[in-house]
């Protein structure tokens, strides 16, 4: 697989919708860097053709001595992706070259289009095959301003930066304006410092930096920005972290300058107290429907929810968008300040840093719903171990466990719906044997108790007990 210090990558998490896998790319630190390796493949270059073509079947031999079922089904499919290469910076002397990427997302296949220009970076897998995914830095050409000049610089053996990307002006996920894309910020003004060490540069017309030769240290980073403005990453709440640099890094970060607005508040419930436990979204006021998410906020412990780089403009805030049957805040659908329709909403109108701290949102109205205690017991003393209870329900979401003592748990539930309250234990091995010294035996890994159905309706069964098996040990 090619190694991947010429950049470290940030996080990437999809969501996808139900019935589809979902990817998740893990987070690279900054590390030493490798620069481009004999046998890397890595280019500029044009989608020309794309084909789907079959898997190779798995070996019949192989899988009847692992005792698999797999079948044609259980292959993944893979789509071929004939490129023209435009620039090359490692891999063969050749003018075309076929990539290969599954051809479903739960892989994290990357998706071409043909006729666009990318960056792609291959891992070499079975038979020889070239493959690209969303994970290993490919990306359209356009998205490489400031990684390209790092891989010139690498193919020619010259000076490569230790920290290198793109500053822009951006808004939160979901809520920037209608066309109106991150635009780059030129002639900005950067810092890196460290107890130690002062790096100094500015970003170029098309709003790329660099840092050349920086040693090795925890840095902040830093920017001259324009007023009412901070320097972050776009999915991150509150200012930029520390980033700590090994020397001989070639590191990508990719910073964008947000508004300051805020917007803060509470979901009530009759009582005017905040509920425990509350989702909000929040939309530009144009671009509100009911079957799309916006940018999603929580509330828990601490009673309040909190959007915040929120940039001057007309908002929506909605409680329970989906109207979903959730006995953790069983409210429904309910609009600020609290109203039931989205015509009757009170929109939310920001100017440039403004912050409305009191946006509280009123909820009535309440599915009926009954708490139900349940006591977990075990049969010998509870052995060692991590206890798991839950309650599925029949339909709407599942209510979650409240802690109220040792083996104490309560549940809120609905009354319109069914549950199986069950409880496990996933045993500690090591402790438990240590109390067993005298008896020679295998532990099992987990023990469960045998669940009990509860009717959301029978509000007179106040608490139920829920009784583990002994942690009996098979003789050896």
């Amino acid at each position: 697989m090619i190694r991947r210090a010429v950049l470290a990558l940030l996080p990437i998490l999809f969501l996808v919708p139900g019935g589809i896998s979902a990817c998740t790319c893990s987070k690279a630190p900054p590390g030493t860097c490798q620069g481009l390796q004999q046998d890397d493949v890595v280019f500029v270059g044009t989608v020309m053709d794309v084909e789907g073509v079959p898997s190779p079947a798995p070996d019949a031999a192989d899988s009847q001595n692992a005792g698999s079922t797999a079948s044609a089904t259980d292959v993944t499919p893979l789509i071929r992706y004939r490129f023209k290469i435009d620039e090359k910076f490692a891999g063969p002397d050749a003018a075309e070259i076929d990539i290969f990427s599954g051809g479903d997302d739960g892989d994290c296949g990357y998706r071409f289009r043909k006729g666009d220009q990318y960056i792609v970076f291959t891992q070499q897998e079975i038979e020889g095959r070239l493959f690209a995914t969303i994970c290993n830095g490919t990306r359209p050409a356009p998205d490489g301003r400031a990684l390209l000049p790092q891989l010139r610089a690498m193919r020619k053996h010259q000076r490569v930066a230790s920290v290198f990307g793109v500053l822009r002006r951006s808004d939160p996920p979901l809520l920037a304006p209608a066309d109106d894309p991150d635009d780059p910020l030129p002639h900005i003004k950067l810092k890196l410092r460290s107890k130690d060490d002062r790096f100094a540069t500015s970003t170029g017309p098309d709003g790329v930096y660099s840092f050349y030769d920086v040693h090795a240290g925890e840095y902040h980073f830093s920017a001259s920005l324009p007023a009412r403005m901070e320097l972050t990453e776009k999915t991150l709440p509150g200012a930029l972290p520390p980033i700590k640099i090994p020397n001989g890094a070639c590191f990508e970060y990719n910073v964008d300058a947000l508004p300051l607005g805020k917007i803060r508040g509470s979901v009530l419930g009759p009582d005017e107290k905040p509920l425990n436990l509350a989702s909000v979204e929040l939309y530009r006021a144009d671009r509100f429907k009911d079957t799309e998410p916006g940018l999603w906020g929580f509330q828990g412990s601490k009673g309040e929810f909190e959007f915040d780089h929120v940039g001057p403009g007309e908002y929506i805030l909605v409680f329970n968008r989906t109207n979903r049957k959730d006995p953790n805040s069983p409210f429904p659908r309910t609009f600020y300040p609290g109203v039931s329709e989205q015509n009757e909403t009170a929109v939310i109108t920001l100017k440039d840093g403004e912050q409305l701290l009191k946006a509280n949102i009123q909820v009535n109205n309440g599915y009926p719903t009954h708490k139900i205690r349940a006591q977990l017991r075990w049969k010998d003393g509870r052995p060692p171990g991590e206890v798991t209870i839950m309650a599925k329900a029949s339909e709407g979401e599942n209510p979650a466990a409240q802690r109220i003592g040792e083996g104490v748990y309560d549940f809120t539930l609905l009354q319109s719906a069914h549950y199986t309250i069950s409880a496990w234990e996933d045993l500690d091995p090591q402790r438990l044997s240590l109390r067993r010294a005298k008896e020679t035996c295998t532990i099992p890994a987990r023990i469960e108790a045998e669940p009990a159905a509860v009717d959301g309706a029978d509000t007179e069964t106040a608490e139920i007990t829920l009784t583990f098996p002994s942690a009996a040990c098979d003789k050896e």
